[in-house]
């Protein structure tokens, strides 16, 4: 079986604010097995993401189907890279297989972890 991961680079652009404070917010929704053999597309997607100076990036981890080791390391690379500049990395909707994985490692106490896209993008424009 090959492992397959997909990931879908957007901007979520908040409606209120300032026109100033209205930077474009990465999101990228992510599905697949998040593994050793596929977790170079998510480093690569946020390493992107990064790159536009954002203090908020926003992974929709809804169709995530497996989550390894490798993939937590990347997540928790992007988000000590994120929060040496005062972001942080909003993980959003995420199955309950992902999440278990997350508990046990203790991630669930480090992530900001939302139940929702909309409600992870509202955060993330918060923090502008």
């Amino acid at each position: 079986m090959i492992a397959v991961l997909n990931v879908r680079e957007s901007a979520y652009i908040p409606a209120s604010g300032d026109s100033a404070d209205r930077k474009p917010i990465p999101v990228l929704t992510v599905s697949g097995r998040l593994d050793a053999s596929t977790v170079h597309v998510l480093e690569r997607a946020l390493m992107r993401a990064l790159s536009q100076d954002t203090r908020a990036v926003v992974v929709d981890a809804a169709e995530i189907t497996y989550i390894s080791s490798s993939g937590l390391r990347v997540l928790l690379a992007a988000r000590r890279q994120i929060r040496e500049r005062g972001g942080d990395i909003l993980l959003c909707s995420l199955p309950p297989n992902v999440r278990d994985v997350m508990n046990m490692v203790g991630f669930t106490a480090l992530f900001s972890i939302f139940e929702n896209s909309d409600a992870a993008k509202q955060a993330a424009a918060d923090m502008y």
